[in-house]
């Protein structure tokens, strides 16, 4: 009996000691902003779990995707780390990173919305041991809805947008928001700020008409009549309808935020720290609603991006990993850093906490009942620059529509080909 002890208490000095430190990588987060608030929390699990945490902050600007990378590959991955979505759908693919359903507790995934879990969840057929397995577990999550300025559609005689508003109802407002303000014959104000910088732009409104990237075999589907529907109303305000500001090809969407603060454009499409943002500078003048439905499919479907925990397969310290990751994901936790990011918690628990009596942030949390995530695709970056440079050269007029949308098909059915994809 006391050589058992002996080896009992041996064990668990062992234990504590190969548990003594965990790396954690986080990717971005602002030294004056949130960092201290994440620096709070692991503090706290320090005291609590007896668990050390070897913090390692790596900007956006320094690719901390490919540090990534090049850590799991070297064998030197971290315990944690916390990335992009949907970069967890490539770390899976290649088996960099562990299924997470059997170091979380059901009690705790329930508390996520099932669409967010879904954003996470593997959904290639290979490898098969990651097919259908929760590979992420999102922070915070940042949809997108159409923000807009109230003075500007008073002006106008406009009343503010409905949550049931249309795709008719939405090219009405933009055309009655276009216009020359001092009689001069130039227009001062542009219906609808855009950008045709960031592919998302365009593919809520594929995603609305029924449109997909990707069919369920995994061949892209760009000339689809339903991608077609939503990429032609997306053109058409620029090129038919002229409600979209100049140089909006390549447009910054931290200009278009200040168009529309400088009163230049009075509606686009941004993302949830875009709300607070804009009160400080116009307060009661800005509001926010939900995307305008398509009349034929009923969607109002917005994007979402999200930055997930993920727990390398090669991490020395899995279980710690867990108890950390938990933690920073505890509804109390998630609340407090969302309310200083900015961003949605996505604890659902959370989220109805962030959102109570504030108007703008109801908008963004209604949206996210029907948002989804980018394509969850090993090669989603492909996805991004191909259809973005396809939209960019139709509205440069340096292509036609049609010739756009099937130059884009073919690039991404060869790329996806040359990668080992079948479908």
């Amino acid at each position: 009996m006391k050589k058992f002890f002996v080896l009992l208490v041996v064990f668990m000095v062992l234990t504590i000691c190969s548990a003594a430190e965990v790396t954690f990588w986080f990717a971005g987060g602002d030294p004056q902003l949130d960092l201290p608030v994440v620096k709070k929390h692991i503090k706290a699990f320090e005291e609590a779990t007896g668990i050390k945490v070897n913090l390692v902050v790596i900007p956006w600007a320094e690719d901390p995707h490919t540090k990534l990378d090049v850590a799991i590959m070297s064998g030197k991955a971290p315990d944690l780390a916390k990335v992009g979505s949907p970069r967890e759908h490539a770390l899976a693919w290649s088996k960099s990173i562990e299924p997470l359903e059997k170091y979380l507790p059901r009690d705790f995934l329930n508390s996520f919305p099932e669409s967010v879990l879904l954003g996470s969840t593997y959904k290639m057929n290979k490898p098969k041991e990651m097919s259908g397995k929760i590979v992420g577990i999102p922070y915070f999550c940042h949809t997108r809805v159409v923000l807009y300025r109230k003075d500007i559609l008073a002006e106008r005689g406009l009343p503010e947008p409905s949550d049931n508003w249309t795709w008719n109802d939405f090219l009405e407002y933009a055309k009655r928001l276009t216009f020359d303000r001092n009689n001069d014959g130039q227009i001062d104000v542009y219906g609808f700020g855009a950008s045709a910088q960031y592919a998302y732009q365009l593919m809520i409104w594929v995603w609305q008409a029924g449109g997909h990237m990707i069919n369920e075999n995994g061949a892209p589907a760009i000339t689809t009549d339903a991608f077609r529907k939503g990429a032609r109303f997306f053109v058409d305000l620029f090129k038919t309808y002229k409600v979209v500001q100049p140089g909006a090809v390549n447009a910054n969407l931290a200009d278009v935020r200040r168009q529309l603060v400088a009163g230049q454009v009075a509606m686009y499409i941004d993302t949830g720290d875009a709300g607070p943002a804009l009160r400080k500078e116009l307060g009661d003048k800005v509001g926010a609603v939900v995307l305008p439905t398509n009349p034929e499919t009923g969607k109002k479907t917005s994007y979402y991006g999200a930055d997930v925990f993920v727990i390398p397969s090669t991490a020395k310290h899995k279980e710690e990993a867990a108890k950390l990751l938990m933690w920073l994901c505890s509804k109390d936790n998630m609340l407090e850093y969302c309310n200083v990011a900015g961003f949605i918690p996505a604890r659902s628990d959370a989220a109805e906490l962030y959102v109570a009596g504030d108007e703008i942030m109801k908008a963004f949390d209604e949206q996210m009942s029907d948002s989804r995530p980018w394509v969850e695709h090993p090669e989603y970056s492909a996805f991004t620059r191909i259809i973005r440079a396809a939209i960019q050269d139709i509205l440069s007029d340096k292509i036609s529509f049609e010739s756009g949308l099937e130059r884009a098909q073919k690039e991404l059915e060869t790329h996806l080909k040359d990668k080992g994809y079948s479908w």
